[in-house]
């Protein structure tokens, strides 16, 4: 059978390429590269069966799950985005991992997922999981190179993060190399090839430098794989965030939090820093005979279609499914959207009748002033001498104007 990874095309973070690394190098050979946002639309040479490695970000358009019939899927080192509409996703949640979307993830299961907040997401669709780790802890070591232990990588930290870690390292002695994952592949034309060796001229970086400090988790897991000593200063306050993508892994990095790395509130020997925690190495190991097992099963394997498939709707059920599925999301969506749209009306009926007060009051007061009544609206918030009569009249007609003022809100 024919094997394949699964690619961000239009990718503007490296990550996901060390990710689809850590799938390729895994497997006999890579046949087919498959976008990910367009799982569903996926086509293979006389709709031959292709086995999957699933690990990845799923995705922007869920509604471009599930995948196409030819897939035959590991799933493995999965991870649920959920950011919605108002990241520029979809404003699917949980509805893609039903109907046909949840019997492939059913028939297919259990489902491997990365981190702790997928694992959560499968539970309450009721799908078998378990948490696998991520992939990206079984990638090989790199060639060592002649600059090997110069150097220190800082990678995508941000400029008060970056200022204070070249505080602690001015006496080193060690090279400071200022790295970003940041990248944009959206209009690119490079091949596979290229953009895995890409890849591999960056993890062949961390493999040769002294040690690591970063804030990105594709930098820590696969510097975890390399045994190249790695800190990550992470905002560990976001708990939403990196809470869910880090949580899990917390007892096998060496962490601290942005704050107590500006405050020096850490413990770390920069000129000598120490060996990563082991607690990942069962993670990784399980994860490679996964693979394994799953090549196996496969690579010989020369039954059609038919016969390797497990899932039993049809093509036309499923893109059935997925027509209906957006319509009654969006539905719903419309639904939310009219009734803002609506709180927005009366918002701006509000704004505009208060604009009208505040137009009739400062006619009022510019006419009182003109008449020399009252002379300024704010009072000082000190007086220095004992009122008159006058002044004290003046002060209760002005109090008097700020209680209609208040009125009119």
């Amino acid at each position: 059978m024919k094997f394949g990874v699964v690619i961000h095309k239009p990718t503007m973070n490296l990550g996901d390429d060390i990710q689809t690394y850590a799938a390729a190098k895994l497997l006999p050979h890579v046949d087919y590269q498959i976008d990910r946002e367009y799982i569903s639309d996926f086509k293979s040479e006389n709709d031959e069966p292709v086995a999957v490695i699933m690990n990845a970000w799923w995705m922007w358009k869920k509604w471009n799950w599930p995948p196409a019939d030819c897939i035959i899927p590991k799933l493995l080192s999965m991870h649920i985005n959920n950011y919605g509409v108002a990241r520029k996703s979809s404003p699917i949640y949980a509805e893609w991992a039903q109907g046909c979307g949840g019997e492939f993830f059913k028939k297919y299961g259990p489902v491997g997922c990365r981190d702790m907040a997928s694992l959560d997401f499968f539970k309450e669709q009721g799908i078998d999981c378990y948490f696998s780790g991520c992939l990206t802890l079984t990638i090989p070591k790199q060639e060592k190179t002649e600059d090997a232990g110069t150097y220190v990588c800082l990678v995508d930290l941000n400029d008060k993060i970056r200022a204070k870690a070249m505080e602690y390292l001015k006496d080193t002695g060690l090279e400071i190399r200022v790295i970003s994952h940041n990248c944009d592949y959206r209009k690119s034309n490079a091949t596979f090839e290229e953009r895995m060796a890409k890849a591999e001229e960056i993890l062949t970086l961390y493999q040769n430098a002294k040690f690591v400090i970063t804030r990105r988790l594709h930098v820590t897991l696969p510097c975890l794989a390399l045994e190249t000593p790695v800190l990550s200063i992470v905002d560990l306050k976001d708990a939403e965030g990196n809470g869910t993508r880090w949580g899990c892994y917390m007892d096998t990095v060496r962490c601290i939090d942005n704050e107590d790395f500006l405050s020096g509130n850490f413990e770390y020997d920069f000129n000598n820093p120490p060996e990563n925690k082991k607690g990942y190495l069962a993670l990784r190991e399980k994860l490679i005979q996964d693979v394994q097992d799953f090549v196996a099963e496969y690579e010989n394997c020369d039954l059609p279609l038919e016969q390797v498939r497990k899932t039993t709707y049809t093509p036309l059920e499923r893109l059935e499914w997925q027509n209906n599925m957006k319509t009654e999301v969006l539905e719903k969506w419309l639904k939310k959207s009219r009734k803002l749209l609506d709180d927005k009306k009366l918002f701006e009926k509000k704004y505009k009748d208060t604009l009208k007060n505040l137009r009739k009051y400062k006619k009022y007061v510019d006419e009182l002033q003109s008449q020399g009544i009252i002379s300024e609206i704010k009072l000082p918030d000190v007086e220095d001498t004992p009122k008159s009569e006058q002044q004290l009249q003046r002060d209760a007609f002005k109090n008097k104007i700020w209680k209609k003022i208040k009125k009119m809100f």
